[in-house]
């Protein structure tokens, strides 16, 4: 008995190739998401099986209700398999196990992919998402292509494959372009393709090429309107972050972790009566770090009023501050040589802050046994700080793979350009002192060290455990570091108390700062409790954080009990707002015209000296354009001279008519012709924490970059582009 078989349609090949393509296209999306090659290996064994097992049941003469409900089959036979990599039974047939490892991993290995910090290993349950997204369009879109004369049905499948792959996605990544317009030209190409082609079928049955050109013509021109109007969907014009899940989902709630600065008197000696204290107690030894390094325990970057504490997602326009999961390599970039740094864990350390070095590149552990809890463990990008739930037992050691970032703060550097306004509102209670210790600064930075020195000199230490020291309550709440502590009588405190009040008085001021609590290794590498300090760290222009060091703002006399009270802070009387004299308001007087005069007025010629503005005016556009690209050449820091360049670069296309989409840089180089190194160069000398050498290189490749962009410009536009005053006014992301 033979089974009737069914041949393809005509232009089955055409519809099959575009599926192809609009898969691969959807598949790139997931580039800036994983790491290695597997991957994309699983994404396309997922195409060919979606693909195979369309044209299997087609040929054997079933219709859309039997192939698109049976998709499901090949995959739950073959994901096992292909994604995660089991074996199964005989010849790979998936057992029970299996199939119940596929569905489950499925439902969940989305929330995985999107917790994790980029790029995401190539391994396990994350590798069904690409599979999936390579079989289920593949084969639905094809089932629908040749069993369907609706032309634009079997985009659906792919468009919705799409949207997945970019909502899994980052918010800028690098095939923004090619998903826009690479995407929205094929598959309206492929629409059109198939309508005129039923059309010309119904008519004579006969080819393509029976449509008459002008139809086909219009058909190509909606083609190109729609495929950028997709590129605008795609890429968000309007300044808007588009919507991903990474950015969508609850992130890890590390607001309500205990931090090291709360429970700071832990590390402290308070006496034979305290269990918990850790003073004496060997906590870690490092291993590959000399003398003098700064290993960094916990980061706090907001403050409610009551504490310091360790946020999430505290930028609305960067996906770095969030604690993720942590990949094998993590995309942390960072100027400098990687180094190896191993822990040793020798005492129980419950706190949930995993002890780092610099931006770390790669974790584990080193032991095999514990590996088990590094699913657990969370990294946040932009402070650098670790978590680990449970805290770490002893043994539990482990490895890092970091860049050292520079760390020296001094007074000539600039702060960051824009203040913290949450910070800077929630320091208002100290905003008097802020004033009156910062008076008499020429930079914002001299400010900063002006108010440590006078935290210094004005303050006591003590940690409040002995005797009448006692009355120094531990905290960081308004009250105690206002009426307990800059305006008490005696200003007495330890680390928690001097490093929350400096970092609240910096950001008062308007200069970025955090609190972070740590140690600096001596010549053993061990750290014991007594060796954790608070200190603060400052944003400098160039996005990287500088520390500020205890001992800048803190004093190390102990209290006196019969010291004398401390002076009230307060403004000088010229510097009191309600001591500022009022300025009288100026008398309105009226200036009576005599209508007389008016009507006496003479009529004279228009003077021929506003004729002389025409060509000032067409002078000045040029003029400034000089002046602005010499100062971009020249500013300083060097970080600054690369971000002019690649603003030099843009500017000039906008001058001639070039469409320059506001998305990253990498995709501005590629719509405008230019290198994309050119482009990395900006990124890493704008975002890196360390300051390159000279610009001159980058700007002779930003001259020659502008130099094609003329060279392919039409003739008009050459010459009206000095003249165009629209990138003057173009705004700044």
């Amino acid at each position: 008995m033979s089974t009737r078989t069914r041949p393809l349609p005509p232009y089955a090949a055409a519809d099959l190739l575009a599926v192809v393509v609009l898969s691969a296209i959807t598949l790139v999306g997931l580039t800036d998401s994983f790491a290695g090659i597997r991957w994309i290996l699983v994404g396309v064994a997922g195409v060919a099986i979606g693909l195979a097992w369309t044209l299997t049941l087609v040929t054997l003469r079933q219709g859309l209700g039997v192939v698109l409900p049976l998709l499901p089959v090949p995959y739950l036979l073959t994901a096992g398999l292909v994604a995660l990599g089991s074996s199964g039974l005989l010849l790979g047939v998936p057992d029970i196990e299996t199939i119940t490892d596929v569905v489950v991993g499925t439902v969940g290995s989305w929330r995985v992919l999107v917790e994790t910090a980029p790029l995401v290993d190539g391994e396990g349950s994350v590798l069904l998402i690409p599979y999936a997204l390579g079989l289920f369009p593949a084969g639905a879109a094809s089932a629908l292509a040749l069993r369907s004369r609706r032309a634009a049905l079997p985009l659906l499948p792919m468009a919705a494959g799409l949207v997945v792959a970019l909502v899994l996605g980052v918010t800028d990544p690098f095939s923004t372009l090619l998903q826009g317009i690479g995407f929205g030209l094929v598959s309206l190409a492929w629409v059109s393709h198939r309508g005129l082609r039923f059309e010309a079928g119904r008519r004579s049955d006969a080819a393509l090429g029976a449509v008459s050109a002008r139809r086909l013509l219009v058909g190509l021109a909606v083609v190109g309107l729609v495929a950028a109007a997709s590129y605008v969907v795609v890429d968000q014009p309007n300044g808007q972050r588009r919507f991903v899940l990474r950015e969508a989902v609850t992130p890890y709630d590390s607001v309500y972790l205990e931090t090291p600065l709360s429970a700071f008197r832990r590390f402290r000696d308070e006496g034979p009566g305290s269990y918990t204290n850790l003073a004496d107690r060997k906590l870690f030894r490092v291993r590959g770090a000399g003398p003098g390094t700064r290993v960094r325990v916990a980061v706090m970057d907001r403050y409610d009023g009551t504490r310091w504490y360790a946020d999430d997602d505290t930028s609305p326009d960067d996906f770095t501050d969030r604690f993720l999961r942590v990949p094998s390599r993590l995309d942390n970039p960072a100027r400098g040589e990687e180094q190896l740094y191993t822990f040793f864990v020798r005492s129980t350390w419950d706190l949930p802050w995993v002890p780092t070095i610099g931006a770390m590149q790669a974790f584990e552990f080193y032991d095999d046994y514990a590996s088990d809890r590094l699913p657990d463990l969370r990294y946040n990008r932009a402070t650098d700080t670790a978590v680990l739930p449970g805290g770490l037992r002893v043994q539990e050691d482990y490895v890092l793979t970091a860049i050292p970032t520079p760390d020296k703060l001094t007074v000539r550097m600039k702060p960051f350009r824009r203040p913290d306004t949450t910070l800077q509102e929630a320091a208002e209670f100290l905003d008097v002192p802020a004033q009156a210790w910062s008076l008499g600064a020429k930079t914002q930075m001299a400010a900063v060290f002006r108010i440590a020195d006078r935290l210094r000199e004005r303050g006591r230490y003590s940690d409040g455990a002995f005797g009448w020291e006692t009355r120094f309550d531990a905290g960081q709440d308004e009250r105690r570091l206002d009426e307990g502590f800059v305006n008490a009588p005696m200003m007495v405190g330890n680390d928690e108390q001097y490093a929350a009040t400096m970092a609240l008085l910096a950001n008062r001021i308007g200069v970025p700062a955090r609190v972070a609590v740590g140690a600096v290794l001596g010549r053993n590498g061990v750290i014991k409790g007594k060796h954790l300090d608070a200190w603060v760290e400052i944003r400098v222009a160039n996005g990287s954080w500088r520390v500020l060091p205890t001992r800048a703002f803190m004093g190390r006399r102990p209290p006196k009990r019969d010291s004398a009270p401390l002076p009230e802070v307060r403004l000088p009387p010229e510097q009191r707002p309600e001591d500022r004299p009022q300025q009288p308001e100026p008398e309105v007087r009226e200036e009576a015209e005599a209508e007389d005069q008016q009507d006496e007025a003479t009529d004279q010629p228009l003077p021929r000296w506003p004729l002389l503005l025409v060509p000032l005016a067409l002078g000045v556009v040029p003029l400034l354009k000089v002046l602005r690209r010499r100062r971009r050449r020249a500013a300083s820091p060097t970080s600054m001279a690369y971000l002019g360049g690649w603003d030099e670069l843009v500017d000039t296309a906008h001058d001639l008519g070039v469409a320059v989409p506001r998305s990253t840089r990498s995709a501005q180089a590629t719509a405008l012709g230019v290198p994309r190194t050119l482009a990395r160069d900006a990124d890493v000398a704008t975002f890196s924490p360390d300051e390159p050498d000279t610009a001159e290189e980058f700007w002779t490749l930003v001259d020659e970059g502008r130099a094609g962009l003329r060279s392919s410009a039409r003739p008009v536009r050459r010459v009206l582009a000095p003249l165009d005053p629209r990138s003057l006014l173009r705004r700044r992301r």
